[in-house]
């Protein structure tokens, strides 16, 4: 992300988000959550924060701009970017995870 100023805004929106309604830098599996937020669907059992509309639209807005969503990976010590497409793949192969 270091070479890539739309995701690390991105990454700092969640992060403020998370701190914001949750008081944790970020909250574990919190991506998934405002990830339902602008989509307005459960993801992978999360449902949205219900976060207010201006945040909603400035996440939005952060997300188009990255092309992608960020994501705190265990054995990463920040969080990752990644593209929209590899996102989606993502949420796709931990729907059949949980899903067996």
């Amino acid at each position: 992300m270091e070479n890539n100023p739309e995701a690390r805004l991105l990454a700092r929106l969640v992060s403020d988000l998370s701190e914001d309604y949750w008081c944790a830098g970020w909250l574990s599996e919190c991506e998934y959550a405002l990830w339902a937020d602008v989509t307005g669907t459960e993801v992978l059992g999360h449902k949205s924060w219900s976060i207010s509309q201006a945040d909603k639209e400035e996440l939005q807005i952060a997300q188009k701009l990255a092309d992608g969503w960020v994501i705190w990976l265990e054995e990463d010590a920040d969080p990752k970017f990644l593209t929209l497409t590899a996102w989606l793949a993502h949420l796709e192969i931990q729907s059949r995870v949980t899903e067996n």
